[in-house]
């Protein structure tokens, strides 16, 4: 029995090597007692009772990433914000195609979210290249009036003076291109978490362990 379940939980191990190995250890002894007390003496009884060992740690991934980003601690430190926002959508996504019984619908939501994410992606995308845009226009205004000013004060100053301004403008904006990319990643974050409310669906280990 012991080698049968050993085989099922060293699987469920290996696929959780995102977690420390503190958290590792807390989420594998839990599933561990959790399958001797219900007396889950083969492999595929544990794959009846809580999924492959993969589609488990996919889900345990995805619940901690959310709590994660939750926590006090997480929330005080915003220069990992994005990384590991876009870590969680990712963690959500195969979250979501964990669960067997909504692989249908899930597969659905999952492509509904993959749109999402290439529009906001899109977007993301033209907002940069706007920007990297007009900082060369204005980086070749500045450079430009440089050159002419020997040949011509005025038309120099007014080439020198736009460039500069872009270049100067560019600079202001860049806390509210940051604020509008952070954004909209954070929309689609909230949209990734509230789909995966809407379709995981939590199995008996999971509600006994929320009972503690």
């Amino acid at each position: 029995m012991a080698s049968k379940m050993d085989k099922y939980i060293s699987e469920f191990k290996a696929y959780l090597g995102q977690l420390s190995a503190e958290e590792r250890e807390e989420v594998v002894n839990f599933y561990s007692e959790y399958l001797q007390d219900g007396g889950f003496e083969t492999y595929d009884s544990a794959v009846n009772e809580l999924g492959s060992p993969k589609h488990l740690a996919r889900k345990v991934l995805a619940d901690y990433s959310i709590r994660l980003l939750d926590s006090p601690i997480r929330n005080s430190s915003s220069s990992h914000h994005k990384p590991g926002s876009v870590r969680t959508i990712w963690l959500i996504i195969l979250g979501i195609l964990s669960t067997p019984v909504t692989i249908p619908l899930a597969i659905g939501a999952v492509a509904l979210l993959f749109g999402v994410l290439i529009g906001v992606f899109s977007l993301i995308l033209a907002i940069v290249a706007t920007v990297i845009g007009v900082l060369i226009g204005g980086l070749v205004a500045l450079f430009a009036g440089i050159g002419v000013i020997g040949q011509s004060l005025s038309t120099g100053l007014v080439y020198f003076g736009g460039g500069l301004a872009v270049v100067g403008i560019f600079i202001a904006m860049i806390p509210f291109f940051n604020w509008l990319i952070r954004g909209l990643v954070h929309v689609v974050l909230s949209f990734s978490r509230w789909l995966y409310g809407k379709l995981s669906r939590r199995n008996r280990a999971e509600e006994r362990r929320d009972r503690k």
